[in-house]
């Protein structure tokens, strides 16, 4: 145990659409853009630094008119009463999109301008200072060619938010990250035993191919009635190798899992290893 946590949730399983939330996109980035950001950045040898944002969520202005029933253990003396919340909460259906909507608009109030291109990158131009700025949800990469434009960047946004800087770039969306001279070095010698520790298969024979052709085709197996097949897939989301990418199918049998399917997804895992 490294420490207690507890956390309000909201239950957001009973906000209907259209009546409680609009819209609840938010953009992140993806792992080609995070490869073309570290391109770019090696070319121009630029300096990458992570920063990370504690209790992401919470950062969130609501603007629709959402009500919560009171927690259990909090009294009040007239019954009946409920909360009108004003930020967002940990469960709700359109967190993502108010902490994103918070966080570019920090953005641009510091002259960074947003990408068409990738929602999630955003930019400045300030005479000889670039500054350039990768999203994945509370996790940021910064990098430049001013260390000093850094800096003071990174001082606004601890100003903006409770962050936590976390140096270097070394460890991000599952990939290690080491840096030559002129290049980059990605590895993912510590993701790879985590997927194989978790899904508990340290000791299994390995795979020499992560699947056959057509073996998905033609299931005739049972249906799963608990079902951990999307967990597992969710797991091999952020691994970069291309063969994996042939695992990417097993999510068109997210909705109707069969057997067959999880012992194909325990053989990716098996190939992993």
């Amino acid at each position: 145990m490294e420490r207690f946590k507890a956390r309000l949730v909201i239950f957001g399983n009973h906000q209907v659409a259209r009546i409680d939330y609009i819209e609840t996109f938010a953009p992140v980035a993806k792992m080609t853009i995070v490869g073309v950001f570290l391109v770019v950045s090696a070319a121009k040898n630029w300096e990458i630094y992570q920063m990370d944002v504690h209790n992401t969520f919470l950062h969130g202005d609501l603007e629709e008119e959402v009500y919560m029933k009171l927690p259990p253990g909090f009294q009040v003396s007239v019954p009946g009463k409920v909360c009108k919340l004003k930020k967002s909460l940990y469960g709700l259906k359109l967190t993502p999109r108010c902490w994103f909507a918070k966080l570019s608009a920090a953005f641009k109030g510091y002259r960074f301008q947003q990408s068409y291109s990738d929602y999630s990158l955003f930019s400045m131009n300030n005479g000889n200072i670039h500054l350039s700025l990768l999203v994945y949800v509370d996790d940021l990469i910064v990098a430049g060619n001013d260390s000093a434009a850094i800096q003071r960047f990174k001082a606004y946004l601890s100003a903006c938010f409770h962050m936590k800087d976390l140096g270097v770039l070394k460890y991000f969306l599952g990939v290690e990250i080491a840096r030559s001279l002129d290049r980059f070095y990605l590895c993912q010698r510590k993701y790879v035993p985590d997927i194989i520790s978790e899904v508990g298969l340290l000791g299994a024979k390995p795979a020499l191919v992560p699947m056959g052709q057509n073996c998905l085709a033609l299931s005739t197996s049972t249906l799963l009635v608990d079902s951990e097949l999307d967990w597992m897939i969710d797991l091999f989301v952020y691994h970069t190798a291309r063969t994996i990418l042939l695992s990417s199918c097993l999510f068109q049998f997210m909705q109707q899992p069969k057997e067959y399917h999880w012992h194909a997804t325990l053989r990716v895992v098996r190939y992993l290893k």
